[in-house]
């Protein structure tokens, strides 16, 4: 699994999805840098408002970018064996479907992972540099960055999954961003009802920003068993299918 997973960085390495992975949570930070210094006066901003950049900055990582960000890396990453149409070759080697399917599956949720910790990481960054123009800082380390990114990264995994296993068997992007685009316009809708349980998408978001007492724990409990139970029926259909 290692060296399959060495292999896949080496195909991505000069890929579109390397610049995403920096270029989308760039994006988010510098929309709420922009939101936060609108009103030009950063020395009379309050802890309150600090602490809402991060909250502002996390929420709209969770319900919108972050669905988007996993659609198009699971479509890059296996849109490189569709386009080049090397799936056939790469299953004749010495090594199981099964295997290679998960190590894609691993790579994205990586690329997941590492995308919600630079935006943390670009977000404190920021609040840094505001520092040398009178904003008061203090109080941004009260919110626990690293709590909050293991919230982001264990609530993306069914995502992950799921949207992994459509690009797999889909040779373009239409379907894996179509399924993206729908579900974050259902996340607004559906994030303020008890529906929420059943859409995989709103997990993440529950789980940083869940208001309700125990929404946050159960929204990680959720995600942990929708996302093996996403992994273990792709692994299932992907054995019926190689056996077909």
């Amino acid at each position: 699994m290692l060296k399959l997973l060495r292999i896949e960085l080496l195909k991505i390495r000069r890929s579109l999805a390397l610049l995403m992975l920096v270029a989308i949570p760039l994006v988010v930070v510098v929309f709420n840098v922009l939101v936060l210094t609108h009103r030009g006066n950063l020395a009379a901003l309050r802890a309150e408002q600090v602490g809402g950049f991060w909250m502002s900055l996390v929420a709209l990582w969770a319900f919108f970018m972050l669905p988007l960000f996993v659609a198009l890396t699971t479509g890059l990453l296996n849109g490189q064996e569709h386009r080049n149409q090397s799936w056939r070759l790469m299953l004749t080697l010495p090594l199981s479907a099964r295997r290679l399917y998960l190590a894609k599956l691993l790579l994205a949720w990586a690329f997941a992972a590492a995308g919600s910790g630079l935006l943390l990481l670009m977000g404190a960054l920021a609040l840094l540099g505001l520092s040398a123009f009178g904003l008061d800082v203090r109080s941004m380390w009260d919110t626990p960055l690293l709590t909050i990114w293991g919230q982001l990264a264990l609530g993306c995994l069914p995502v992950v999954a799921i949207q992994h296993a459509i690009a797999w068997r889909v040779a373009n992007l239409v379907a894996p961003l179509a399924t993206a685009v729908l579900a974050t316009m259902m996340i607004t809708q559906v994030a303020s009802s008890r529906y929420w349980v059943w859409l995989p998408w709103d997990y993440a978001l529950m789980a940083v920003a869940g208001r309700k007492t125990g929404a946050p724990e159960f929204a990680m409990v959720l995600a942990a068993c929708t996302g093996i139970a996403a992994i273990t029926l792709g692994c299932f259909a992907l054995a019926r299918r190689v056996r077909a």
